[in-house]
């Protein structure tokens, strides 16, 4: 398994994040969410990344995926470029994420990251070296109160109810081994120490570009010396349920309190 690492240690990297007018503007965009990766950030809007932001021989460097900036895709190829004139046209380049977007991560913007109380701190989480290729990701990670005034770490799963790894006629759908794998990840000791070293210094990196649309976020990680801890057991989020069947009574029997369920809208 490869090391978890996320967070921007490099403190010049932070101070032209801190006077670079495009990334102000995107702070300021209450549906952008701003992801901390590795000394980079991605930004999405309802489950696309729209951009990469690196720091690049002392200069903050905009990338975006070609399909979203109208360039062409070609074979062995790199498939993003400079974002370039999008950057002061991002209406558009929000625009242009439309036709990719996926109604599962829509329904996570929208119910989730929009919900002022939820804090949401991290989307599309990849743990390490998986079996699969490309690996997959959990859906988001919230922060919230644990134990002793802790700060406690949350991993959601989201599914759509006619998702077939839900709705499955097997008595273990594929939904069972997707999350006990995740499960597995966060119990190892290893692993724990690494994810919470990063979120200690995503925690930081929050308070020092500003992040303020991040709910009541700011209020729970103000006090960066609170211990933090790991919910072991991932939690399964599903959308628009349209009614109570088998498939939802296998859910409640194997997770129980850890089932999330969200009903569809008349």
């Amino acid at each position: 398994m490869s090391v978890f690492k996320r967070g921007i240690n490099n403190v010049d990297f932070i101070k032209a994040l801190n006077s670079n007018i495009h990334f102000q503007k995107m702070i300021l965009d209450e549906n952008l969410f701003i992801a901390i990766r590795n000394e980079k950030l991605n930004v999405y809007y309802f489950g696309q990344s729209i951009c990469q932001i690196e720091y690049v021989k002392n200069e903050v460097k905009f990338t975006s995926h070609n399909k979203y900036i109208g360039l062409p895709i070609e074979k062995n190829k790199s498939c993003y470029s400079l974002t370039g004139e999008y950057l002061n046209k991002i209406e558009e380049l929000k625009r242009n994420t439309i036709p990719f977007q996926k109604k599962e991560k829509v329904q996570v913007k929208r119910q989730i990251i929009e919900d002022p109380k939820k804090c949401v701190i991290d989307i599309e989480v990849t743990f390490g070296k998986e079996d699969e290729e490309p690996p997959r990701s959990i859906d988001y990670v919230s922060v919230e109160k644990g134990y002793n005034s802790n700060i406690k770490l949350v991993f959601h799963e989201a599914k759509l109810f006619n998702n077939p790894e839900i709705r499955s006629e097997s008595p273990n759908p594929k939904i069972f081994a997707q999350l006990d794998k995740y499960e597995k990840v966060l119990k190892d000791v290893n692993h724990q120490s690494e994810i919470i070293d990063s979120y200690k210094t995503i925690f930081q990196n929050i308070i020092d570009l500003n992040l303020m649309n991040k709910g009541i976020l700011l209020k729970l990680i103000e006090n960066l010396d609170r211990k933090i801890e790991i919910d072991s057991k991932p939690k399964l989020i599903v959308f628009e349920i349209d009614k109570k069947d088998e498939h939802l009574a296998k859910l409640k029997r194997k997770y129980a309190d850890r089932l999330i369920e969200k009903f569809k809208i008349k």
